[in-house]
C-alpha cells in the first residue's frame, strides 16, 4: 500500500512539474513577444517619422538610420499568428524599404564628403598657389610699364541658370512618396494590443 501512494506521490509530482515548466514556457514565450511587439511599434514609428520627415522637407538627415536595428527579422516569427500574410508583407516591407533607403543615404553622405575633401584640397592648393605667388611678386624687383591703351568693351555674360536634380534625389522621391503608412493601420493596433500599450 505504501509503494501504490509513493508512486501516486511521484506521478502526481512528476506531473505538476511538467505543467508548471510548460506554464513558464509560454508565459516567457508570451512576455518575449510582448517585448518584441513593443519594440517593433517603435521602430515602425520612428521609421515612418523620419519618411514623413522626408515627404515634407525633401531631404534625409544623414545622422538619422531609419531602421536601427530589425527587431522585425529577429521575431516575425511570433506574430505569423497573429497578423495575416499581407499585413506580415506590409511590415516586412517597411524594413527592407527603410533599409534600402538607409544603404543610399550612406552613399549619398559618402559622396558629399568626398566632394567636400576636393573642395576643401582645391581651395587649399589656391590659398598656397596665391601665397607662393605673392612671395616671388616681393622677390622680382623690376618694374613692367605697359603702354596705356584702349580698353575693349567687354560682351556681357549670358548666364543660363540650369538646374539639374542630384542623381539620388528621383530615387529617394520614388521610394519615400510612394511608400504606404502601416503605424495608423489596423496592422499595429493588433500589434499594439499584442504589446499591451
Amino acid at each position: 500500500m505504501d509503494f501504490l501512494n509513493i508512486n501516486f506521490l511521484n506521478g502526481m509530482a512528476t506531473i505538476l512539474a511538467a505543467f508548471i515548466a510548460i506554464f513558464l514556457y509560454y508565459w516567457e514565450r508570451s512576455k518575449k513577444k510582448r517585448d518584441a511587439a513593443k519594440i517593433i511599434v517603435q521602430e515602425i514609428r520612428r521609421a515612418e517619422d523620419i519618411i514623413n520627415e522626408y515627404k515634407e522637407h525633401s531631404e534625409y538627415k544623414f545622422t538619422k538610420k531609419i531602421i536601427a536595428t530589425n527587431s522585425w527579422a529577429k521575431n516575425i516569427h511570433y506574430f505569423v499568428m497573429d497578423l495575416d500574410q499581407d499585413e506580415l508583407d506590409k511590415i516586412s516591407n517597411l524594413y527592407s524599404t527603410g533599409e534600402y533607403l538607409d544603404s543610399i543615404i550612406i552613399k549619398v553622405s559618402d559622396y558629399k564628403f568626398d566632394e567636400n575633401i576636393k573642395i576643401y584640397q582645391k581651395k587649399f592648393n589656391q590659398m598656397v598657389a596665391g601665397l607662393n605667388q605673392a612671395v616671388q611678386n616681393q622677390q622680382s624687383t623690376s618694374v613692367i610699364i605697359q603702354p596705356e591703351s584702349q580698353p575693349t568693351p567687354k560682351i556681357k555674360d549670358i548666364k543660363i541658370p540650369i538646374q539639374m536634380p542630384e542623381p539620388w534625389k528621383t530615387l529617394l522621391d520614388e521610394i519615400s512618396k510612394n511608400y504606404e503608412p502601416v503605424y495608423h493601420s489596423n496592422i499595429c493596433e493588433k500589434l499594439k494590443k499584442i504589446a499591451k500599450i
